[in-house]
């Protein structure tokens, strides 16, 4: 009797139904929103920690001693380089570290340049201690990197229906989200030194290519990383090891490269766009909120449905290979 086998299963995910079943789990589990919400509070009604006083004058003396080499324009390179300096220390926050990558909670100010906020000016405080800068950001990672782990592991819970969570599972899950952000630190830093002195070759060599090697290095790195998009999936959905998650990212990005070239295309329009809109009120004005809440329902329902999409993909490929193993024929 022939083995009948339902082709409906080997169906690959599609892009609209994994969106619509993100939302629909974020809509569902709603608590999920306060994880981004909170963290742009803070970083929107709470203190800066910042870094002027100290990295100022390391910087003012590096100009000074570049300014040798712009002759009589020594001054404007001076005051030119003050101004900038200035502008981004006095924007810098220290918590801004909290906002890790590629594991962590979405936020909507954390390049949102504000000097002030509805309630006033907020409590600006300066860490003028090396040991101090260090031990915050060393900090302010850490706990990053642990509410993300919680964030990415309710959001799959709640995406694809996972066993209930407890602490063993979610801190061995954290670990394995900062050996991953570890890795990838690793292979970008090796990725960008060589890539680095070839561009600038270039640009000496042939400066009339303009920008055109900075969109090849673009789609470039397009092509190097896609393939490593699902690395964060494997450890919460499937809760895997980080190498491991990684080359499960590869084999399923590789069997559907133009569906998630696509999909994650689609995720980034979605995500920046709205972005726009949320960011339109000005920082002193309250109608912020909306834009608060507004982004921590669509970043939360994209990463929902980036948890569909990876698990529809990987049951794809399970059934594939499984369809392969019983109809492989039987040697004597």
């Amino acid at each position: 009797m022939p083995n009948l086998i339902d082709d409906s299963q080997f169906d690959p995910p599609r892009i609209i139904p994994s969106l619509v079943e993100g939302f629909n789990a974020v809509a569902s589990n709603i608590y999920l929103v306060l994880f981004p919400i909170l963290l742009d509070l803070l970083f929107w009604l709470g203190p800066r920690l910042r870094v002027k006083q100290f990295f100022m004058p390391l910087m003012m003396e590096a100009a000074e001693l570049s300014s040798a080499a712009y002759g009589q324009q020594a001054t404007e390179f001076v005051e030119t380089s003050r101004q900038i300096w200035i502008s981004i220390f006095e924007q810098f926050n220290l918590l801004f570290s909290l906002r890790t990558f590629p594991i962590g909670i979405p936020s909507l100010l954390v390049s949102y340049l504000a000097e002030a906020n509805p309630i006033g000016m907020p409590l600006i405080i300066e860490v003028t201690s090396g040991n101090m800068i260090l031990l915050w950001i060393i900090s302010c990672l850490l706990i990053g990197l642990v509410l993300g782990s919680i964030y990415y592991a309710l959001t799959a819970n709640a995406a694809i229906g996972r066993r209930p969570l407890d602490t063993t599972t979610v801190l061995g899950q954290a670990i394995q989200a900062l050996i991953l952000s570890m890795m990838l630190l690793v292979a970008i830093t090796l990725l960008a030194l060589p890539v680095s002195c070839l561009l600038s070759s270039l640009m000496m060599v042939m400066p009339s290519l303009g920008t055109f090697p900075f969109a090849v290095l673009g789609l470039m790195l397009v092509w190097v990383f896609l393939p490593l998009v699902f690395s964060p999936h494997g450890i919460f959905a499937g809760e895997m090891k980080a190498a491991r998650s990684i080359i499960t990212s590869f084999r399923l990005v590789r069997s559907l490269m133009a569906g998630t070239g696509t999909f994650f295309i689609l995720l980034i329009i979605i995500g920046y766009g709205m972005d726009i809109l949320w960011t339109t009120p000005q920082a002193e004005s309250w109608l912020l909120l909306i834009g608060i809440f507004g982004h921590a329902f669509i970043s939360s329902g994209l990463l929902a449905a980036s948890f569909r999409y990876y698990d529809r993909g990987i049951k794809w490929q399970q059934s594939i290979l499984q369809a392969q193993k019983e109809n492989r024929p039987t040697t004597a």
